[in-house]
């Protein structure tokens, strides 16, 4: 048989996909280079074949080192920790010069060294060449020589299409299992939540969030109202956050809702949200609603797809899927003031775990599920047992031990716990703390120290009528009258339908 370099090249790609199991990465538009890969006894093998013939060393050389070029800018995950490159080259003779040194083992820089081997087949040296391409990819196999028979060609190019269709579907089938429904609900409810919220005073009211269902701190610690973590997935506040929010679930939630079917996408969906939402209990006192837990959950998902399928998740939406958590973890981080970014964080953790724990279909592994599971249930369990016990939530422990202390009349529990909580630093429950130990110090005769709470309490407050009037009251009974009747004036002032106001005015200024 005489030597055709075209129809080696294809003979030799087809036989490596069709017989040795290996999968198309890449290729040029003409097919006249094609990246395959196999991973084997723990190592991945990285095949790059090259119908390409070199007159000169120096051109074979500047593609090589073009090659190692490639493989440096590659996105890391294209390979395994164990990879070994075979760059092949089918000619039709070898270069006319001295290019012998080119025939040595190179080993390309990067983060870890990826050694490279070449493999030039001719005419003369293809026999030779091959036999050790198989020999270094472990491979019990031999290619015979091929003829210059057209008919042949076309048909190895043919066979190349049909398997390359083959994966191609392959990977359609992994992408589109299922049509989406589920997202379009879920965008639905939110968007009926947010005309409910208007029509009730306004998304950006807090009283509303809060009748709604908002994640609220106080009413979950005191109420052990933790259907909150999950009702505040659907309410959101203002318009912007809506949208952004929809488009986002609108985008990422149609593609997982394909990939991984209805049940495990909803299953997900929710798991996500609400660790998400714990995770911002646990770290974060503020009223916080939207689905960005469950949306990044949905990242996280997305990951776990990756992780168990590597290759295709690169060479489709793994570069600008990990652009575009990237730029979202900036801005949480960047405006944490106004971004619940611990619920970021916690949907990414717990969509990844949930991933885990459904799995992807026809993908059983039962040790990875077992995993998932328990992995979910330590993400639940630590940030239920951090939000009940942590410094977050600490001043609002004391300030509910003091509203209970206040109901029962107990003002030494008022005082002591009220001065735990003000020690702890500013906090947004500072004048309801101040207002209720002035009272309680009154009670128990601390006059000096009750007048002190409320000079301080109507400087932080200044339009609160009652801190006013207690004020002047504590100021009265330190015989202090005309600092008593400024501050019994500005709550008349502030609330002219209070009529004991009116009356401790009148008092103080006969």
């Amino acid at each position: 048989m005489t030597y055709n370099e075209e129809t080696a090249y294809y003979k030799m790609i087809n036989r490596l996909l069709a017989v040795h199991g290996f999968t198309f990465v890449r290729a040029e538009e003409d097919l006249s280079v094609c990246w395959l890969e196999k991973k084997q006894n723990g190592i991945t093998h990285v095949v790059k074949l090259n119908y390409r013939t070199f007159t000169w060393a120096n051109h074979l050389k500047q593609d090589i080192l073009k090659t190692a070029n490639q493989i440096q800018n590659m996105s890391k995950g294209l390979f395994a920790k164990k990879t070994r490159i075979h760059n092949v080259y089918f000619g039709e003779q070898e270069p006319a010069d001295e290019w012998s040194k080119l025939k040595k083992p190179m080993i390309i820089k990067s983060k870890r060294p990826i050694p490279m081997q070449l493999y030039y087949l001719d005419g003369d040296s293809y026999e030779k060449e091959s036999e050790k391409l198989f020999r270094h990819l472990k491979l019990d196999d031999k290619v015979t020589l091929t003829s210059a028979d057209e008919q042949e060609l076309e048909l190895e190019k043919g066979r190349l299409r049909s398997l390359l269709v083959q994966q191609q579907q392959a990977d359609q089938a992994v992408f589109h299992r299922k049509k989406p429904l589920l997202v379009y609900g879920l965008i639905g409810i939110c968007v009926v939540m947010f005309l409910l919220e208007t029509l009730l005073g306004g998304s950006t009211d807090s009283t509303v969030l809060i009748e709604l269902g908002a994640k609220y701190n106080p009413l979950i610690l005191a109420e052990n109202e933790w259907w909150r973590i999950v009702s505040s997935m659907f309410l959101h506040i203002g318009a912007l956050h809506l949208l952004t929010n929809m488009l986002s679930l609108y985008y990422l939630g149609t593609l997982t809702e394909q990939i991984f079917g209805h049940r495990r996408f909803l299953l997900i969906y929710l798991l996500g949200g609400l660790i998400g939402g714990l995770a911002s209990f646990a770290f974060s006192d503020n009223l916080s609603a939207g689905a960005s837990g469950a949306i990044f959950g949905l990242f996280g998902a997305l990951i776990y797809f990756g992780v168990v399928y590597p290759k295709l998740f690169w060479r489709t939406i793994g570069n600008g899927l990990i652009v575009i958590l990237l730029i979202n973890l900036v801005i949480s981080f960047s405006a944490s003031h106004v971004i619940d970014v611990f619920a970021h964080l916690g949907g990414l953790a717990g969509g990844f775990a949930s991933a885990l724990l459904v799995g992807l279909p026809g993908k059983r592994n039962t040790r990875a599920r077992i995993g998932g599971t328990l992995l979910s249930i330590a993400l639940i369990a630590g940030l239920i047992w951090y939000g009940l016990t942590g410094s977050v939530n600490d001043t609002l422990r004391h300030v509910l031990k003091v509203e209970d202390a206040v109901k029962q009349n107990d003002y030494s529990s008022v005082i002591s716990d009220s001065t735990l909580a003000l020690d702890e630093g500013d906090s947004v429950y500072e004048p309801m703390l101040l207002f209720n130990r002035g009272l309680a110090y009154y009670k128990t005769g601390d006059i000096e120290k009750s007048a002190q709470d409320y000079e301080r309490l109507v400087k932080l407050t200044p339009e609160d009528h009652a801190a006013h009037y207690n004020l002047a009251l504590v100021l009265q009974t330190e015989g202090k009258k005309e600092e008593a009747l400024k501050h019994a004036k500005r709550a008349v002032e502030l609330a002219p339908d209070e009529s004991q106001y009116e009356q401790l005015q009148q008092k103080l200024s006969q």
